[in-house]
């Protein structure tokens, strides 16, 4: 790895953070005038996690800020928002953003031991926590989600492996901070509920065979019962990028053998062969905007794993491939070859299904200079990536350097 090009690609991040970051509080998902200029709950809150690395304190919380105060009044949080918190969802609920800002929170309160700013949030963790419960499927122990990290129901309506993890995630973070803000009845009730989510993640989104975690219980409604009888009743096993999830959200230690196995099976499966990097999940899902290929944030996530697991290599491997890739130390939503990118596009053409949004994704990908050079990339700069690769970085300069 390139450690002069990888230093400047972590200042270019924090530079990208501060640079997006909306006097309101709301971290932009990609700067104003490209694909994402809205403030997304999950991206953002894993910007925050990002700012949280890089010692932006100021900046973290007033984005926890901007996102509290920006929930519904039934305690979730919305796909996406404008600059003043007001809802501009396009798609369903995505139940993993509303633990995901618990997640975040609670990495914020570890940090920076604010019990003050906890006490001013309580009544909306609470309400965060029920909402999460209220969609817990007491037969299977499961949260009931209709999209999650790719925003894609075919394969993520149901009982999910991201959205479980992130939303066990975040009561369990809920629970540590009642305990220390004193709320200790109170939260009993929630961590009872989040170790019966944990274990049935563990267990129920484990395949023996396989010996890796798996993506998804098919199930149409949190209502079904019993949950074998409805129609949508059916699991999806294929290699997922999610599937890292139970560790990456701290529910379990990356050396236990399931996540090495889990890992392994990712790398083996989901490593481009022609680009490097990682991509998300299989090619023959069919639902690759912009062209199948590796995407730079979901690469960095398994970074954590092999740092964690003291596997220098792979973590090198891993984190030099988003140096390699960033352009001017910016980093895109993902990757693509030229031929991958044509298919895409002619495919979503003659079905009829190309949308206005796409046709400017399109555009904007043509007039990249990495186009010249036979890559399509997608929306740079993306901040997720950036604020994974900060986090990355950090971690691999504490343990290495």
């Amino acid at each position: 790895m390139n450690l002069s090009e990888a230093r400047k690609v972590y200042a270019r991040s924090v530079e990208l953070l501060k640079e997006n970051q909306h006097p309101k509080g709301g971290f932009y998902a990609s700067p104003p005038g490209t694909r994402y200029a809205y403030i997304y709950p999950r991206d953002h809150s894993i910007i925050v996690l990002g700012a949280l690395s890089a010692d932006l304190i100021k900046e973290a919380k007033l984005g926890l800020q901007f996102i509290l105060e920006a929930q519904k009044p039934n305690g979730e949080f919305s796909q996406r928002y404008d600059v003043d918190g007001i809802d501009r969802s396009y798609k369903e609920l995505q139940i993993d953003s509303t633990g995901l800002v618990l997640f975040a929170l609670g990495k914020y309160h570890e940090k920076t031991e604010d019990d003050a700013f906890v006490a001013d949030y309580w009544e909306k963790i609470g309400k965060s926590v029920n909402f999460i419960l209220h969609n817990k499927n007491s037969e299977i122990d499961l949260i009931h989600t209709i999209n999650s990290v790719h925003e894609y129901p075919a394969y993520e309506h149901g009982f999910e492996i991201y959205a479980n993890s992130a939303c066990c995630a975040g009561i369990l973070k809920a629970v540590k901070m009642g305990k220390l803000v004193g709320k200790d009845r109170e939260v009993a009730e929630w961590e009872k509920e989040a170790k019966k989510i944990r274990e049935s993640i563990l267990t129920r989104l484990w395949s023996s065979f396989l010996r890796s975690f798996i993506k998804t219980i098919r199930i149409k409604s949190n209502d079904s019962k019993p949950l074998g009888y409805d129609p949508f009743s059916s699991v999806v096993t294929d290699p997922d990028v999610s599937e890292y999830g139970p560790a990456y959200f701290e529910l379990m230690e990356d050396s236990d053998w399931r996540v090495i196995s889990t890992v392994k099976r990712l790398d083996d499966e989901l490593w481009d062969a022609n680009l490097g990097g990682l991509n998300r999940y299989p090619d023959y899902w069919n639902r690759n905007n912009g062209g199948y290929g590796p995407w730079p944030h979901f690469t960095a996530q398994l970074v954590r794993h092999f740092l964690n697991t003291d596997d220098r290599d792979m973590a090198e491997k891993y984190l030099g491939w988003c140096v390699e890739i960033a352009h001017n130390h910016e980093l895109p939503e993902h990757i693509s070859t030229l031929m991958n990118f044509l298919v895409w596009e002619e495919n979503y053409k003659r079905v009829g299904i190309m949308r206005d949004d796409k046709v400017r994704l399109i555009e904007q990908i043509k007039k990249h200079e990495k186009w010249e050079e036979g890559l399509a990339y997608s929306v740079v700069p993306l901040l997720w990536p950036h604020a994974e690769y900060i986090c990355r970085y950090n971690e691999y300069e504490r343990k290495y350097l």
